[in-house]
Protein backbone atom coordinates (compact mmCIF):
# COMPACT_ATOMS: atom_id res chain seq x y z
CA UNK A 1 0.00 0.00 0.00
CA UNK A 2 1.29 3.35 -1.34
CA UNK A 3 1.64 6.34 1.52
CA UNK A 4 4.06 8.48 -0.61
CA UNK A 5 1.64 11.98 -1.36
CA UNK A 6 -0.33 12.12 -4.34
CA UNK A 7 0.02 15.08 -7.09
CA UNK A 8 -2.99 17.06 -4.72
CA UNK A 9 -0.90 17.22 -1.71
CA UNK A 10 0.41 20.08 0.18
CA UNK A 11 3.61 18.87 1.58
CA UNK A 12 4.48 21.59 4.46
CA UNK A 13 7.16 21.66 7.13
CA UNK A 14 5.76 22.53 10.33
CA UNK A 15 7.28 26.47 10.13
CA UNK A 16 5.25 26.83 7.03
CA UNK A 17 2.11 25.25 9.00
CA UNK A 18 2.80 27.51 11.91
CA UNK A 19 2.70 30.44 9.30
CA UNK A 20 -0.30 30.08 7.28
CA UNK A 21 -2.20 29.11 10.94
CA UNK A 22 -1.38 32.91 11.77
CA UNK A 23 -2.63 34.46 8.57
CA UNK A 24 -5.55 32.61 7.82
CA UNK A 25 -6.96 31.19 11.03
CA UNK A 26 -10.57 32.26 11.26
CA UNK A 27 -10.81 32.18 15.53
CA UNK A 28 -7.80 34.64 15.55
CA UNK A 29 -8.77 37.08 12.68
CA UNK A 30 -12.21 37.22 14.86
CA UNK A 31 -10.47 37.66 18.46
CA UNK A 32 -8.03 40.25 16.00
CA UNK A 33 -11.20 42.60 15.57
CA UNK A 34 -12.35 41.80 19.34
CA UNK A 35 -9.53 44.06 20.28
CA UNK A 36 -10.23 46.62 17.55
CA UNK A 37 -13.82 46.93 19.02
CA UNK A 38 -12.61 47.27 22.46
CA UNK A 39 -9.99 49.97 20.93
CA UNK A 40 -12.82 51.58 19.99
CA UNK A 41 -14.31 51.73 23.01
CA UNK A 42 -11.74 54.01 24.59
CA UNK A 43 -11.86 56.38 22.37
CA UNK A 44 -15.63 56.59 22.49
CA UNK A 45 -15.10 56.69 26.36
CA UNK A 46 -12.75 59.69 26.06
CA UNK A 47 -15.51 61.57 24.29
CA UNK A 48 -17.09 64.38 25.75
CA UNK A 49 -20.94 65.20 26.03
CA UNK A 50 -22.39 66.77 23.02
CA UNK A 51 -24.01 70.12 24.04
CA UNK A 52 -27.64 70.67 24.03
CA UNK A 53 -29.25 73.00 21.60
CA UNK A 54 -32.60 74.36 22.18
CA UNK A 55 -34.72 76.46 20.17
CA UNK A 56 -38.08 77.98 20.48
CA UNK A 57 -40.36 80.14 18.75
CA UNK A 58 -44.59 81.03 18.16
CA UNK A 59 -45.90 78.58 16.12
CA UNK A 60 -49.46 80.11 15.52
CA UNK A 61 -50.71 83.60 17.42
CA UNK A 62 -54.75 83.11 17.93
CA UNK A 63 -55.00 86.81 19.02
CA UNK A 64 -53.83 87.62 15.39
CA UNK A 65 -54.58 84.73 13.46
CA UNK A 66 -50.61 84.42 11.59
CA UNK A 67 -48.50 81.50 11.82
CA UNK A 68 -44.59 81.54 13.16
CA UNK A 69 -45.11 85.80 13.54
CA UNK A 70 -41.55 86.55 14.00
CA UNK A 71 -41.26 90.13 12.61
CA UNK A 72 -40.73 92.50 15.35
CA UNK A 73 -43.24 94.26 17.26
CA UNK A 74 -44.10 97.79 15.98
CA UNK A 75 -43.46 100.65 18.76
CA UNK A 76 -46.95 100.97 19.78
CA UNK A 77 -47.24 97.22 20.33
CA UNK A 78 -43.85 97.75 22.58
CA UNK A 79 -45.08 100.94 24.55
CA UNK A 80 -48.33 98.73 25.31
CA UNK A 81 -46.25 96.17 26.14
CA UNK A 82 -48.44 93.75 24.09
CA UNK A 83 -46.66 91.01 22.33
CA UNK A 84 -47.43 89.57 19.21
CA UNK A 85 -45.12 88.93 17.28
CA UNK A 86 -41.42 88.36 17.44
CA UNK A 87 -40.87 85.96 20.47
CA UNK A 88 -38.02 83.73 20.80
CA UNK A 89 -36.10 81.13 22.98
CA UNK A 90 -32.38 80.27 22.61
CA UNK A 91 -31.03 77.39 25.11
CA UNK A 92 -27.53 76.06 24.88
CA UNK A 93 -26.75 73.05 27.67
CA UNK A 94 -23.79 71.05 28.55
CA UNK A 95 -23.40 67.81 30.63
CA UNK A 96 -20.57 68.19 33.14
CA UNK A 97 -19.56 64.25 34.48
CA UNK A 98 -18.57 65.14 38.19
CA UNK A 99 -16.47 62.62 39.99
CA UNK A 100 -13.82 61.85 37.34
CA UNK A 101 -16.51 59.70 35.87
CA UNK A 102 -14.79 60.44 32.49
CA UNK A 103 -11.57 59.60 33.36
CA UNK A 104 -12.59 56.27 35.40
CA UNK A 105 -14.52 55.49 32.07
CA UNK A 106 -11.68 55.68 30.36
CA UNK A 107 -9.68 52.89 32.73
CA UNK A 108 -12.07 50.85 32.31
CA UNK A 109 -12.43 50.83 28.68
CA UNK A 110 -8.52 50.41 28.38
CA UNK A 111 -9.27 47.69 30.76
CA UNK A 112 -11.75 45.89 28.84
CA UNK A 113 -9.72 46.46 25.63
CA UNK A 114 -6.31 45.06 27.27
CA UNK A 115 -8.77 41.65 28.19
CA UNK A 116 -9.39 41.01 24.13
CA UNK A 117 -5.57 41.21 24.02
CA UNK A 118 -4.83 38.88 26.94
CA UNK A 119 -7.85 36.80 25.39
CA UNK A 120 -6.36 36.97 22.01
CA UNK A 121 -2.71 35.59 23.21
CA UNK A 122 -4.83 32.58 25.47
CA UNK A 123 -6.69 31.51 22.37
CA UNK A 124 -3.29 31.75 19.93
CA UNK A 125 -1.93 29.49 23.11
CA UNK A 126 -4.64 27.00 22.13
CA UNK A 127 -4.62 26.73 18.91
CA UNK A 128 -0.75 26.77 18.18
CA UNK A 129 -0.20 24.33 20.71
CA UNK A 130 -3.74 22.26 19.30
CA UNK A 131 -1.43 22.57 15.29
CA UNK A 132 1.78 21.27 16.44
CA UNK A 133 0.10 18.84 18.08
CA UNK A 134 -1.77 17.29 15.25
CA UNK A 135 0.70 18.20 12.83
CA UNK A 136 2.73 15.70 14.75
CA UNK A 137 0.40 12.85 15.02
CA UNK A 138 -0.37 13.37 11.55
CA UNK A 139 3.17 13.07 10.52
CA UNK A 140 4.07 9.81 12.50
CA UNK A 141 0.46 8.53 12.25
CA UNK A 142 1.47 8.12 8.36
CA UNK A 143 4.61 6.66 9.49
CA UNK A 144 2.89 4.11 11.59
CA UNK A 145 0.40 3.44 8.16
CA UNK A 146 3.43 3.18 5.83
CA UNK A 147 4.79 0.59 8.53
CA UNK A 148 1.41 -1.52 8.15
CA UNK A 149 1.07 -0.52 4.65
CA UNK A 150 4.60 -2.20 3.72
CA UNK A 151 4.07 -5.26 6.12
CA UNK A 152 0.72 -5.76 4.64
CA UNK A 153 2.33 -5.87 1.00
CA UNK A 154 4.58 -8.61 1.93
CA UNK A 155 2.62 -10.63 4.12
CA UNK A 156 0.17 -10.57 1.23
CA UNK A 157 3.24 -11.94 -1.05
CA UNK A 158 3.82 -14.44 1.33
CA UNK A 159 0.46 -15.69 1.19
CA UNK A 160 0.05 -15.66 -2.26
CA UNK A 161 2.68 -17.93 -2.96
CA UNK A 162 1.99 -20.30 -0.41
CA UNK A 163 -1.60 -20.57 -1.56
CA UNK A 164 0.16 -21.87 -5.05
CA UNK A 165 2.37 -23.84 -3.17
CA UNK A 166 -1.32 -25.39 -1.39
CA UNK A 167 -2.23 -26.34 -4.51
CA UNK A 168 0.67 -28.89 -4.77
CA UNK A 169 -0.16 -30.18 -1.55
CA UNK A 170 3.15 -28.60 -0.14
CA UNK A 171 1.63 -27.00 2.84
CA UNK A 172 -0.53 -27.60 5.25
CA UNK A 173 -4.06 -25.90 4.79
CA UNK A 174 -4.09 -24.09 8.04
CA UNK A 175 -1.02 -22.14 6.88
CA UNK A 176 -2.37 -20.23 4.56
CA UNK A 177 -5.59 -19.30 6.67
CA UNK A 178 -3.15 -18.05 9.52
CA UNK A 179 -1.40 -15.45 7.59
CA UNK A 180 -4.90 -14.65 5.87
CA UNK A 181 -5.64 -13.88 9.74
CA UNK A 182 -2.61 -12.12 10.33
CA UNK A 183 -3.27 -9.89 6.96
CA UNK A 184 -6.66 -9.07 8.58
CA UNK A 185 -5.16 -7.70 11.51
CA UNK A 186 -2.69 -5.49 9.34
CA UNK A 187 -5.84 -4.08 7.45
CA UNK A 188 -8.11 -3.38 10.72
CA UNK A 189 -4.82 -1.42 11.92
CA UNK A 190 -4.27 0.51 8.71
CA UNK A 191 -8.16 1.35 8.70
CA UNK A 192 -7.59 2.75 12.24
CA UNK A 193 -4.62 4.58 11.23
CA UNK A 194 -6.55 6.13 7.75
CA UNK A 195 -9.63 6.88 10.40
CA UNK A 196 -7.28 9.09 12.60
CA UNK A 197 -5.55 10.45 9.77
CA UNK A 198 -8.81 11.74 8.42
CA UNK A 199 -9.74 13.18 11.43
CA UNK A 200 -6.57 15.08 11.67
CA UNK A 201 -6.74 16.04 8.21
CA UNK A 202 -10.18 17.84 8.65
CA UNK A 203 -8.74 19.53 12.20
CA UNK A 204 -5.70 20.86 10.16
CA UNK A 205 -7.99 22.01 7.37
CA UNK A 206 -10.37 24.17 10.55
CA UNK A 207 -7.19 25.38 11.71
CA UNK A 208 -5.58 26.45 8.26
CA UNK A 209 -8.98 27.61 6.85
CA UNK A 210 -8.61 26.00 3.69
CA UNK A 211 -11.89 24.48 1.89
CA UNK A 212 -9.95 22.60 -0.78
CA UNK A 213 -9.78 18.56 -0.86
CA UNK A 214 -6.20 18.95 -0.90
CA UNK A 215 -4.20 16.42 1.53
CA UNK A 216 -1.70 17.97 3.87
CA UNK A 217 1.09 15.96 4.23
CA UNK A 218 3.40 17.15 6.79
CA UNK A 219 7.46 16.30 5.83
CA UNK A 220 9.55 16.76 9.07
CA UNK A 221 9.19 16.77 12.81
CA UNK A 222 11.90 18.59 14.74
CA UNK A 223 13.57 16.36 16.94
CA UNK A 224 16.09 18.07 19.37
CA UNK A 225 16.50 16.95 22.75
CA UNK A 226 17.36 19.93 24.92
CA UNK A 227 18.00 19.79 28.85
CA UNK A 228 15.36 19.45 31.13
CA UNK A 229 14.56 23.34 32.49
CA UNK A 230 14.14 22.77 36.14
CA UNK A 231 10.99 22.77 37.40
CA UNK A 232 10.81 26.02 39.68
CA UNK A 233 12.65 27.67 36.14
CA UNK A 234 9.44 26.14 34.69
CA UNK A 235 6.87 27.30 37.16
CA UNK A 236 8.43 30.73 37.30
CA UNK A 237 7.94 30.97 33.62
CA UNK A 238 4.27 29.53 33.58
CA UNK A 239 3.22 32.30 36.21
CA UNK A 240 5.02 35.18 34.61
CA UNK A 241 3.98 34.14 30.61
CA UNK A 242 0.49 32.58 31.12
CA UNK A 243 -2.13 34.90 29.47
CA UNK A 244 -4.86 33.23 31.76
CA UNK A 245 -3.42 34.18 34.99
CA UNK A 246 -2.53 37.72 33.82
CA UNK A 247 -6.54 37.33 32.52
CA UNK A 248 -7.32 36.62 36.02
CA UNK A 249 -5.20 39.92 37.13
CA UNK A 250 -6.59 41.77 34.40
CA UNK A 251 -9.90 40.94 35.51
CA UNK A 252 -9.46 42.06 39.19
CA UNK A 253 -8.49 45.80 38.02
CA UNK A 254 -11.04 45.44 35.55
CA UNK A 255 -13.52 45.03 38.51
CA UNK A 256 -11.61 47.48 40.78
CA UNK A 257 -12.05 50.22 38.14
CA UNK A 258 -15.85 49.28 37.60
CA UNK A 259 -16.20 49.38 41.52
CA UNK A 260 -14.63 52.95 41.45
CA UNK A 261 -16.54 54.17 38.78
CA UNK A 262 -20.02 53.01 40.05
CA UNK A 263 -19.61 54.50 43.33
CA UNK A 264 -18.34 57.86 41.27
CA UNK A 265 -21.86 57.10 39.77
CA UNK A 266 -22.87 58.47 43.47
CA UNK A 267 -22.69 62.21 42.36
CA UNK A 268 -24.75 63.28 39.84
CA UNK A 269 -24.11 64.93 36.96
CA UNK A 270 -23.95 69.03 36.46
CA UNK A 271 -26.08 70.26 33.65
CA UNK A 272 -25.03 74.31 32.82
CA UNK A 273 -26.37 76.15 29.80
CA UNK A 274 -27.04 79.09 28.95
CA UNK A 275 -30.74 80.78 28.34
CA UNK A 276 -31.56 84.23 25.47
CA UNK A 277 -35.49 84.88 25.61
CA UNK A 278 -37.12 87.21 23.34
CA UNK A 279 -40.23 88.99 24.23
CA UNK A 280 -41.02 86.91 26.83
CA UNK A 281 -39.84 87.04 30.17
CA UNK A 282 -39.35 89.77 32.33
CA UNK A 283 -37.24 91.74 30.54
CA UNK A 284 -37.42 92.68 26.88
CA UNK A 285 -34.54 90.36 26.13
CA UNK A 286 -33.99 87.84 28.69
CA UNK A 287 -30.23 86.34 29.41
CA UNK A 288 -30.48 83.72 32.20
CA UNK A 289 -28.08 81.01 33.36
CA UNK A 290 -28.82 77.40 34.21
CA UNK A 291 -27.85 74.90 36.48
CA UNK A 292 -28.94 71.17 36.66
CA UNK A 293 -28.44 68.54 39.16
CA UNK A 294 -30.11 65.39 40.16
CA UNK A 295 -30.76 65.21 44.06
CA UNK A 296 -29.55 61.47 45.24
CA UNK A 297 -32.30 60.98 48.08
CA UNK A 298 -33.28 57.48 47.08
CA UNK A 299 -30.77 56.59 44.11
CA UNK A 300 -27.38 56.63 45.29
CA UNK A 301 -26.36 53.37 42.80
CA UNK A 302 -26.48 51.04 45.86
CA UNK A 303 -27.77 48.17 43.73
CA UNK A 304 -24.62 48.90 40.82
CA UNK A 305 -22.29 49.20 43.94
CA UNK A 306 -23.27 46.36 45.62
CA UNK A 307 -22.97 44.60 42.46
CA UNK A 308 -19.51 45.76 41.57
CA UNK A 309 -18.12 44.64 45.40
CA UNK A 310 -19.37 41.35 44.93
CA UNK A 311 -17.87 40.95 41.35
CA UNK A 312 -14.42 41.63 42.89
CA UNK A 313 -14.80 39.66 45.44
CA UNK A 314 -15.02 36.88 43.16
CA UNK A 315 -12.46 37.08 40.61
CA UNK A 316 -10.13 38.16 43.42
CA UNK A 317 -11.29 34.51 44.96
CA UNK A 318 -10.24 32.81 41.50
CA UNK A 319 -6.88 33.96 41.05
CA UNK A 320 -5.25 31.73 43.83
CA UNK A 321 -7.90 29.35 41.91
CA UNK A 322 -6.39 29.80 38.57
CA UNK A 323 -2.49 30.12 39.90
CA UNK A 324 -2.79 26.41 41.80
CA UNK A 325 -4.11 25.07 38.04
CA UNK A 326 -1.44 26.68 36.25
CA UNK A 327 1.29 24.70 38.76
CA UNK A 328 -0.74 21.60 38.27
CA UNK A 329 -0.64 21.79 34.90
CA UNK A 330 3.47 22.55 34.64
CA UNK A 331 3.96 19.82 36.83
CA UNK A 332 2.01 17.31 35.32
CA UNK A 333 3.62 18.47 31.49
CA UNK A 334 7.11 18.03 33.86
CA UNK A 335 6.60 14.79 34.76
CA UNK A 336 5.14 13.34 31.47
CA UNK A 337 7.82 14.59 29.63
CA UNK A 338 10.59 13.54 32.02
CA UNK A 339 9.33 9.81 31.56
CA UNK A 340 9.70 10.18 28.30
CA UNK A 341 13.13 11.32 28.38
CA UNK A 342 14.25 8.68 30.81
CA UNK A 343 12.30 6.06 28.16
CA UNK A 344 14.35 7.72 25.31
CA UNK A 345 17.66 7.59 26.89
CA UNK A 346 17.15 4.27 27.95
CA UNK A 347 17.39 3.02 24.41
CA UNK A 348 20.61 0.75 23.94
CA UNK A 349 21.88 3.12 20.74
CA UNK A 350 23.69 -0.23 19.40
CA UNK A 351 21.17 -2.83 19.89
CA UNK A 352 18.03 -1.21 18.63
CA UNK A 353 19.07 0.63 15.16
CA UNK A 354 16.24 0.37 12.52
CA UNK A 355 18.53 -1.76 9.85
CA UNK A 356 18.76 -4.26 13.03
CA UNK A 357 15.17 -4.22 13.83
CA UNK A 358 14.77 -4.60 10.14
CA UNK A 359 16.72 -7.45 10.00
CA UNK A 360 14.08 -9.27 12.49
CA UNK A 361 11.54 -9.38 9.49
CA UNK A 362 14.22 -10.13 6.79
CA UNK A 363 15.80 -12.91 8.72
CA UNK A 364 12.35 -13.97 9.89
CA UNK A 365 10.76 -14.80 5.96
CA UNK A 366 13.93 -16.08 4.77
CA UNK A 367 13.52 -18.85 7.64
CA UNK A 368 9.94 -19.39 7.23
CA UNK A 369 10.56 -20.07 3.44
CA UNK A 370 13.07 -22.25 4.14
CA UNK A 371 11.04 -23.98 6.51
CA UNK A 372 14.02 -24.03 9.19
CA UNK A 373 11.00 -22.35 11.63
CA UNK A 374 7.49 -22.63 12.20
CA UNK A 375 4.45 -20.45 10.99
CA UNK A 376 3.91 -19.35 14.70
CA UNK A 377 7.83 -18.81 15.29
CA UNK A 378 7.62 -16.49 12.43
CA UNK A 379 4.29 -14.74 13.24
CA UNK A 380 5.88 -14.10 16.64
CA UNK A 381 8.90 -12.36 15.13
CA UNK A 382 7.33 -10.62 12.69
CA UNK A 383 4.76 -9.45 15.72
CA UNK A 384 8.16 -8.48 17.76
CA UNK A 385 9.78 -6.37 14.69
CA UNK A 386 6.25 -4.39 14.09
CA UNK A 387 5.61 -3.67 17.40
CA UNK A 388 9.47 -2.65 18.04
CA UNK A 389 9.31 -0.47 14.85
CA UNK A 390 5.42 1.04 16.10
CA UNK A 391 7.51 1.58 20.28
CA UNK A 392 9.88 3.65 17.78
CA UNK A 393 7.09 5.93 16.41
CA UNK A 394 5.23 5.82 18.94
CA UNK A 395 7.69 7.26 21.65
CA UNK A 396 9.21 9.65 18.91
CA UNK A 397 6.15 11.33 18.68
CA UNK A 398 5.56 10.71 22.67
CA UNK A 399 8.37 13.06 23.12
CA UNK A 400 7.82 15.67 21.02
CA UNK A 401 4.16 15.95 22.51
CA UNK A 402 5.46 16.09 25.68
CA UNK A 403 7.81 19.06 24.67
CA UNK A 404 4.94 21.00 23.49
CA UNK A 405 2.93 20.26 26.13
CA UNK A 406 5.59 21.16 28.39
CA UNK A 407 5.31 24.40 26.02
CA UNK A 408 1.95 25.12 26.28
CA UNK A 409 1.64 25.01 30.00
CA UNK A 410 4.41 27.24 30.50
CA UNK A 411 3.58 29.75 27.60
CA UNK A 412 7.43 29.37 27.46
CA UNK A 413 9.72 27.64 24.21
CA UNK A 414 11.65 25.31 25.79
CA UNK A 415 11.71 23.00 22.96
Amino acid sequence: MSTSPASDTLRLSLAQVEQMFLDRNFQLLAQKYQIDIAGAGVTQAGLHANPNVLFMTNLYNPNTNKVLPLRTPSQVDLDNQVYNSGYLQLQVQQLIQLAGKRSKLIALAESNRSLAQLAFRELLRDLRYQLYSTYANLYYDLKALALFGNELARQQRLADSYRVALKTGGIAPFEVTRLDLANRDLQANIANYQSQIADEQATLRVLLRRGDDSLLYPISIPTTQPVLPSVSTALDSALAHRPDVALTQEQIINAERSLSLERARRTPNLIVGADYERYGNAYLNFVGLQLLMDVPIRNRNQGAIKAAELTLKSVGAGLDNQQNLVKSDVLNAYDKLKAYYTLFNSRPPDTLNQSQIQQIATDATRLYNARTIGLLDYLDKIRVYQQAQLNDINLDNNLFQSQQLLNYATNTRFF
